[in-house]
């Protein structure tokens, strides 16, 4: 069966498509060698743990530093983190090539969306949030050591991992917001952040790295950062990142030995405690699948769609429809909405959808083309070599996309820097 899979015309599409079977050193270009020459030793890991606990940590700061410029100076921390790296360790494979595809059509979206006339400032920092995941997983794949950068997240994830669990020992109020009626659950965690969502997808994430590191190491403490973290996505009853967590560990028992799968069941001994059955029977209940439909994900879903037939092919524009920016600078494209303007809900909840509006067609399958080249090329590489830490990778990479289900997570530099720092030293193993 395997032959005949090798030999078949699929395969060898496939192959075309996603097999990461050549790479093209950046270092051999001419804009390679002009930028090597900018090469700082540890620049790049210094300014991505100072973006890291901008992001990490914004919440906190802005408390005492109101006017704090953290959108610009992560983004420009970023930038030097890339301009700095060593050129001689990056590299393009079949999963730059398809991000660099889609900041190619998300910039001609932008074009036309200029055209149309809307803000420019609005259209140019729309672009920049998805374009910071790739300045950090370019930059990441130069990393002198990779342990050490673990370790740093790691240990930089700590405060967060026990503010949130003070947070609910303490009974901390939550926004009605984040709660949905019926619900037993008073007190959904979120630490320095604005959403318990975002806090969630990020602490399972962390709690997979963690937990990979030990498997790799072997060395106890790394259990530490996993057990917090793994407590303070469960405090903060987010629906999402309980899948997205369960998601990450089945894709990676099966590919690390399907026979563990026999374990399974013990995921639900998490329904013996009442507020997550609560918190899950609710979801499923027919009272929220109404509300939803009326101004929650599923009316965002339909709008969104509706909007995306107006441009299908070149998107209505990055930063214009479904997330926080669009919200803040009043796009007018939400006046095109199924509601002749009125707005139930003005963010997309689904970073599918909202790539899909802004990006159009072409845009959402360049990025379809990015997940299945870096899922391909993981595997691939997890299967030649056996590094536990590539796995780790892919598992947290399925964490980070099923979160995407629910969130906007690429417009969140505390989740979408941490991610591509991941991607980018899993994708440069050698494989």
């Amino acid at each position: 069966m395997r032959n005949s899979l090798y030999d078949s015309y699929f395969y060898k599409v496939w192959r075309f498509l996603f097999l990461n079977r050549q790479k093209w050193e950046i270092s051999k270009t001419s804009i390679g060698r002009i930028f090597q020459r900018f090469y700082i030793p540890y620049a790049t890991e210094v300014l991505i743990f100072v973006s890291i606990i901008i992001f990490w940590y914004e919440g906190l700061i802005t408390r005492y530093w109101a006017s704090f410029p953290s959108d610009w100076l992560g983004i420009t921390c970023l930038i030097l983190a890339l301009l700095f790296a060593d050129k001689k360790k990056m590299f393009f494979g079949k999963p730059q090539l398809y991000l660099l595809i889609f900041y190619l059509f998300i910039g001609i979206s932008g074009i036309f969306a200029l055209i149309r006339g809307l803000d420019p400032t609005m259209v140019f920092k729309g672009f920049l949030l998805f374009l910071q995941f790739g300045l950090v997983l370019f930059a990441a794949q130069s990393l002198e050591s990779k342990k050490k950068v673990i370790d740093g997240i790691l240990v930089l994830s700590l405060p967060i991992s026990v503010i949130s669990i003070y947070q609910f020992l303490s009974n901390t109020q939550t926004s009605h917001l984040w709660l949905s009626p019926g619900e037993l659950q008073l007190t959904r965690v979120f630490a320095f952040f604005g959403s318990p969502n975002v806090l969630g997808i990020l602490m399972a994430m962390i709690s997979i790295l963690s937990f990979g590191s030990f498997l790799k190491s072997k060395k106890y403490y790394y259990l530490i950062p996993s057990g917090l973290s793994v407590l303070a996505t469960g405090f903060t009853f987010s629906r999402s990142a309980w899948l997205g967590l369960v998601m990450a560990l089945a894709i990676g028992i099966v590919i690390y030995n399907y026979k563990y799968l026999i374990f399974s069941p013990l995921i639900l001994l998490g329904l013996i405690i009442p507020q997550v059955r609560n918190r899950i029977e609710i979801s499923l209940s027919g009272n929220y699948l109404m509300d939803s439909s009326l101004d929650g994900r599923i009316w965002a879903l339909i709008n969104g769609l509706y909007i995306f037939k107006r441009y299908p092919f070149i998107g209505a524009g990055p930063g214009s429809y479904g997330g926080k920016l669009a919200a803040n600078y009043a796009s007018p494209i939400y006046l095109q909405g199924i509601q002749n303007g009125y707005t139930a809900l003005y963010f997309t909840d689904n970073q599918y959808l909202e790539i899909l509006v802004q990006g159009g067609i072409i845009g959402f399958l360049s990025f379809c083309g990015f997940i299945i080249s870096v899922i391909t090329s993981l595997i691939q590489t997890y299967r030649r070599n056996k590094d536990i830490l590539v796995l780790t990778g892919l598992a947290v990479f399925v964490c980070f996309l099923t979160g995407g289900l629910f969130a906007n997570v690429l417009e969140f530099g505390a989740i979408a820097v941490p991610m591509a720092i991941i991607l980018g030293m899993s994708l440069s193993e050698n494989d």
